[in-house]
């Protein structure tokens, strides 16, 4: 499955969870217990627009392209702190 956003590995979780739900009826419990779990990280998980307001928040008047940067920086590190 390619990645096509931040979203892409919880997604694919979850996908894989409901497939294993499906074929192992014996493994469904948990499988459920996985799925609610992404479900739950993935709503958690600030999105851009909300990195966004971080920064605008806590770095008032900062030049665009540091604004970038800090934001790209920012969804950098979550990932990262994910994985």
């Amino acid at each position: 499955m390619p990645l096509a956003s931040d979203a892409a590995p919880l997604e694919q979780i979850i996908e894989l969870a409901y497939e294993i739900i499906d074929k192992c009826p014996s493994c469904a419990g948990t499988a459920s217990e996985i799925a609610m779990w992404a479900n739950e990280i993935r709503e958690r998980r600030p999105g851009h627009e909300g990195l966004a307001a971080l920064v605008d928040a806590t770095c008032p008047g900062v030049p665009a392209d540091q604004r970038t940067q800090l934001i790209d920086g920012l969804r950098s590190f979550i990932r990262f702190a994910e994985s």
